[in-house]
């Protein structure tokens, strides 16, 4: 027996909407569908106009694949259109929003959202992410490495690597000073491997000068970091990525800077102090004072200034593509000084003066739906709806829970359900346009390598990459990730192995054929680019993803179960009824069988699939 309301579906992509991204005044046409019923009498478009209710009949127009769909057409008063569905069937109401379908009226919270006054980036769709950590990935120019004894910083020299192949120190020993040359011009010249790989958008770490590897404590905003290249370097990389159609995004911390920062001498009324009157460090480091953004001279060399910190490097001859801002989260606020709404509107509204389509992405762990409905951040950095989810999913701790030992104690990992209600937590409260913006990572230089830890298999590793097709959203691929690159699970400095440029026969490991696999599916493929999403199981440990857009429809499995299991897939929801081949779109061979638009099929022990069906 078919149950009608999990047949219903629609969504704000260009499968449902003939405009996702229109103009004022433009009228656009949206539908919805669910399998054929002689029992539906009516369906509505609800919508908002001026705040008030209005009901737009919504007319059948075809049916596909056992799919009837019903459209109707609105005209865009105001900036944000909100709207949600109401079907009447026999004697039932079925309200259908973004969280789903109810039988009673849904809140507002969830409903489908398009904005007017919204850019989106036109390149996110199909893109392809590679965050760098400059210092360890290619060193191009070995004239500009650190030289030993060249400085001191934090009470000690920098420890040079002699052998680009040695393991990093141990954090605790290093803090932050061990160097092994990688700079701009490196990243320049591994432009074809990239491009190889797949990669549409370069994230790179921050650049700017500073004496540490990781440049978080920056001392000057306004010059890439002389070990780096200087600012030529960056500027034809720049240039040189985008020759090749790829973007460059740069990561930026203005909540502090380095203790060595000329304005920790010249311009103190920058900075919160303590009560003593030395500067207030930003998490208890005093090495890092807080900026302290009441004073408006800052922020005009922050962000106001035609030649403030963020519009110089958006404009020629830098012209990178958007900025990532280390912990967004607590910018601008401490204790009873609250400024971060009023200083966010701002800053967002300075970068989009100077490049509409710049995208924005702040650095958040957790829930930050406020910042992402149109008007601000185009995305944080996706652990809270993405990254925090596979990964518990994969039985490694939640990146938060871990660090409460009580709490981590009992932390039993996700099932598939909670994987859904979790990543449903995130998704449902955002327009599209932001969903689809959504910078999607699972590593990072601040978290350790989900194929370092000896419980993950290289087959739970696989269902752990496919996830980046089966969750709306960019791929964000970390360096190495791609070559299985080596590391621990201790510290930072296990996520910050140099690149394994010498490992030979990268082939044969797997990762990297799994990655290039996965990004050409992103790129080239219109369902996973820009396509509509839906669950169609999940238990236990199993869970089974649709992506579909037009005449193309996948359907992905993920299987975190340690031992085989058989599932039944309820194809027909999507309009489909078996499998395209026995073979994956990874090269899998699978066993299934096809009946009534349910396929029945054997999921291996972790085992993965990327399944073309019709």
């Amino acid at each position: 027996m078919k149950d009608f309301s999990s047949s219903i579906y629609s969504d704000s992509t260009i499968g449902f909407v003939s405009n996702p991204t229109p103009e004022p005044g433009e009228t656009i046409t949206i539908s919805i569908r669910f399998l054929q019923d002689p029992g539906v009498k009516s369906v509505f478009l609800w919508r908002l106009v001026n705040c008030a209710e209005n009901y737009i009949p919504m007319k059948y127009v075809r049916t596909e694949g056992g799919l009837a769909y019903y459209e109707a057409s609105t005209t865009l008063n105001e900036p944000k259109l909100q709207y949600h569905f109401v079907i009447i069937r026999n004697d039932e109401l079925y309200f259908y929003t973004q969280a789903g379908v109810f039988s009673y009226v849904p809140d507002y919270r969830h409903d489908f959202v398009i904005r007017t006054d919204y850019v989106k980036p036109a390149w996110v769709d199909g893109a392809v992410f590679y965050q760098i950590f400059p210092e360890r990935f290619c060193n191009g120019d070995t004239s500009n490495d650190v030289k030993e004894g060249e400085y001191e910083y934090g009470g000690r020299g920098p420890v040079i690597m002699k052998d680009w192949n040695e393991k990093p120190l141990d954090a605790s020993i290093a803090r932050g000073m061990d160097f092994y040359g990688g700079d701009l011009l490196g990243v320049k010249e591994k432009i074809p491997y990239l491009r190889e790989l797949g990669v549409t958008a370069v994230y790179l770490n921050p650049i700017f000068s500073a004496y540490s590897a990781h440049k978080y404590d920056c001392i000057d905003y306004f010059h890439v970091d002389e070990h780096f290249g200087g600012d030529e370097a960056l500027a034809e990389l720049s240039a040189a990525l985008h020759e090749h159609d790829m973007k460059l995004v740069l990561d930026i911390s203005i909540n502090h800077t380095g203790i060595e920062n000329e304005w920790t001498r010249s311009k103190r009324e920058f900075y919160f102090k303590n009560p003593d009157g030395s500067l207030m460090g930003w998490a208890g480091f005093s090495s890092l004072p807080t900026l302290d953004y009441r004073n408006e001279e800052l922020r005009d060399l922050i962000y106001r200034r035609d030649d403030s910190v963020l519009k110089k490097w958006l404009k020629p001859p830098y012209n990178i593509d958007g900025w990532r801002f280390d912990v967004a989260d607590v910018f601008a606020r401490n204790d009873d000084v609250q400024l971060a709404d009023e200083v966010w509107r701002e800053v967002c509204a300075a970068i989009r003066e100077v490049k509409k389509d710049a995208i924005i992405i702040g650095e958040h762990w957790a829930d930050c739906h406020e910042y992402l409905q149109g008007d601000l951040w185009n995305t944080p950095m996706n652990y809270y709806g993405f990254g925090r989810i596979i990964r518990q999913f994969a039985g490694l701790p939640d990146l938060f829970l871990e660090r409460n030992k009580d709490i981590a104690a009992v932390d039993k990992g996700l099932s598939a359900k909670e994987v859904v209600a979790r990543s449903d937590d995130h998704y449902t409260g955002l327009p599209q346009m932001i969903a689809d913006c959504q910078m999607n990572l699972f590593d990072s230089h601040d978290v350790s390598r989900v194929h370092n830890y000896d419980s993950v298999s290289f087959e739970k590793y696989r269902g752990v990459v496919l996830s980046y097709l089966l969750f709306t959203g960019i791929p964000c691929i970390y360096y190495g990730d791609e070559l299985g690159i080596d590391g621990h699970v201790l510290n930072d400095s296990g996520c910050r192995y140099p690149m394994p440029w010498n490992r030979a026969g990268r082939e044969e490991t797997g990762y990297y054929a799994l990655y290039k696999r996965m990004t050409d599916l992103r790129k080239n493929t219109k369902a996973f680019a820009m396509g509509g999403r839906k669950v169609l199981y999940s238990e236990g440990k199993v869970l089974a993803v649709a992506r579909f857009m037009d005449d193309e429809k996948y359907v992905g499995i993920i299987s975190m179960e340690d031992k085989a299991v058989t599932i039944d897939i309820p194809l027909w929801q999507i309009g489909a009824q078996k499998a395209h081949t026995d073979t994956d779109e990874f090269g899998r061979s699978f066993t299934a069988r096809a009946q009534d638009g349910v396929l029945t099929i054997e999921v291996p022990e972790n085992g993965a699939f990327m399944i073309k069906v019709d």
